[in-house]
């Protein structure tokens, strides 16, 4: 159960994408929130609504047989070999917008952390700004890891590495700049207690079933 808690953090983690987009928002103190909260809601309603229409066509043991393309082959008792192309459609529909989205967004933040000195840089002969630099490595990054994992041990690296990330975040806030932006100390501390939690149950989990997600984990 935390395995899958932990994969849905990477399955929700969109949302953050609308911080990245904060300086052209208008008055993002206030709409940055509440455009996390709305999109929050939204994905809760729509899990919520798949969850149920797959488990409610397929067995747990159809579901695993699936796995990647579960959704698309609970929709062929209802609608026969039409209903999972139009599923697949749809799937590379929003996973295409998704990436693209992530990928900019994920340039974006790299172009802010090399110009605050934050993140090293190298051009590589290349020419144009360091936004398009960062989204070139972003791109070759995704393209390696689509070589040689399949979708299972993606979606684990980017859970341990988001779960870590997140943790590395609360820390730094809490001992660096709590008091200046008026951060909740105890909201902190929760925050990263239960993230410790659930890595701790993942990495158990792919201890006993996929090691090789964790040798790479250490490596990354």
């Amino acid at each position: 159960f935390l395995g899958a808690v932990a994969l849905g953090i990477l399955a929700y983690k969109g949302f953050t994408t609308i911080t990245n987009s904060g300086s052209e928002i208008k008055t993002p103190k206030k709409n940055v929130g509440r455009a996390i909260i709305i999109s929050l809601g939204i994905c809760v309603v729509v899990y919520l609504l798949v969850a149920f229409a797959v488990s409610g066509n397929l067995t747990v043991e159809e579901i695993v047989a699936a796995r990647d393309y579960s959704l698309a082959e609970a929709s062929r008792p209802a609608y026969g070999d039409m209903g999972v192309r139009v599923t697949v459609i749809f799937a590379i529909v929003a996973t295409v917008s998704g990436v693209i989205a992530s990928v900019f967004a994920v340039s974006r933040m790299l172009a802010m952390l090399t110009d605050m000195k934050l993140v090293p840089h190298s051009h590589l002969g290349m020419p144009g700004s360091i936004q398009k630099h960062s989204l070139v490595y972003t791109i070759v990054l995704a393209m390696l890891l689509t070589v040689f994992f399949d979708l299972g041990r993606i979606a684990s690296l980017g859970a341990i590495f988001y779960i870590i990330m997140d943790i590395a975040i609360h820390w730094g806030i809490f001992r660096k700049v709590r008091k200046e932006i008026g951060a909740n100390a105890v909201i902190l501390i929760t925050a990263i207690v239960f993230d410790l939690i659930v890595l701790g149950a993942f990495i158990w989990v792919k201890i006993q079933s996929d090691v090789v997600v964790i040798y790479v984990s250490i490596v990354g």
